[in-house]
């Protein structure tokens, strides 16, 4: 699977309650509370220095859902390509090659 610009996705992801920090540390850890459905279109997809894959997909509230790819790829329910699939294949393929 090859997500892009532009290509619409529906994905969940796991969604966390409680915990907290002092500064001595972390005073209590926080609960794994199930996963949370989101649905959108992909607006931008980045490599970061570290050669991370994130996303920001605009949802349809008008928010954007920032997720890096090894959490998104893994809670994909439902994908289809937008119309310009195939041309922002080839510029990811190179944006990523640059990035290494």
């Amino acid at each position: 699977m090859n997500l892009v610009v532009g290509d619409y996705i529906e994905f969940a992801l796991p969604q966390f309650e409680g915990g907290s920090f002092s500064r001595f540390g972390r005073g209590g850890g926080a609960r794994y509370a199930g996963d949370k459905t989101f649905r959108g279109t992909i607006e931008r997809d980045w490599y970061d220095s570290n050669d991370r894959h994130w996303f920001s997909v605009r949802l349809p509230n008008g928010k954007l859902k920032r997720a890096q790819g090894k959490n998104l790829y893994g809670g994909i329910t439902e994908h289809r390509h937008g119309e310009q699939h195939a041309d922002a294949a080839k510029d990811k393929a190179l944006r990523k090659e640059v990035v290494r």
